[in-house]
């Protein structure tokens, strides 16, 4: 009799085993999604923007992704002044153009850290490279002009020139739509790579803040600042062809099938 139950229970439990591992299979799966989708603000180093990225699963632990970024690109040489007249725009003096970028990046996100209850935080890295193109708009500003018998002065609005523009006679900052129709256009490569952190208490959401560092190079320097004006700081500073910052991402989203 016992034999003929050491015999019974081999076959048991090998189904149980099999249905054990078919259940687990199953649980795996659940909470798996096949595309994702998020995006949210880039706080850079260099200046902001946003970026939106979409995904999709290649395995249990891979995300395909391509990520579409907007920037404003600032020189470390900006500083805001300001005339006399509080009701006068802020302006930086020796500004020449300002700068969005473009950036379309293909990569790979990999989880290396899994959730393992509803409030824990997914651990990912991800990198992604691709086109970046720059344009420049050039920077037009408010000048006065000094009524030759002292009785005042009227403002122009001027393309900012460093051999006619000072701090002296710049009254403030134009408008910021003036420049468009003046646009130049450098087209560069990038690079960025980046650690994921991921708290949503949704099954089927994405929230959390991405923390990485991006790489623009481009085949010429790009004139944030005036060249002009630069070579007047002592320590040689000069407009950039590379451009590298580090950057934090607030993000939220949504996983689908």
């Amino acid at each position: 009799m016992a034999r003929f139950l050491h015999l019974l229970l081999i076959p048991l439990l090998f189904f149980v085993s099999i249905a054990n591992a078919q259940n687990e299979t199953k649980d795996q799966g659940v909470g798996r999604y096949s595309r994702q989708v998020y995006g949210g603000l880039v706080i850079r180093t260099n200046g902001w923007g946003g970026t939106y990225v979409k995904g999709k699963n290649k395995g249990a632990f891979n995300v395909r992704q391509v990520s579409y970024d907007f920037n404003f690109v600032k020189h470390e040489k900006e500083q805001k002044s300001y005339f006399q007249d509080p009701s006068a725009r802020p302006f930086v003096f020796g500004k020449k153009n300002a700068v969005y970028n473009f950036k379309l990046n293909f990569g790979f996100k990999k989880e290396i850290a899994e959730k393992q209850r509803k409030s824990g935080v997914q651990v990912s890295y991800a990198w992604g490279m691709g086109p970046s193109v720059s344009l420049l708009r050039p920077i037009y500003l408010e000048v006065l002009i000094i009524d030759p018998n002292l009785n005042g002065y009227s403002l122009s609005t001027e393309k900012y020139d460093p051999n006619k523009h000072f701090v002296d006679n710049i009254y403030g900052r134009a408008s910021n739509f003036l420049g468009f129709s003046e646009l130049s256009i450098v087209p560069g490569f990038s690079a960025k790579a980046s650690m994921l952190f991921e708290y949503s208490n949704y099954r089927d959401g994405i929230k959390g803040f991405e923390v990485g560092i991006s790489g623009e190079a481009y085949p010429k320097r790009i004139e944030i600042m005036s060249d002009q004006v630069l070579s007047s700081y002592p320590d040689g500073a000069k407009n950039h062809w590379l451009f590298v910052s580090g950057y934090v991402h607030f993000y939220f989203g949504r996983k689908y099938n």
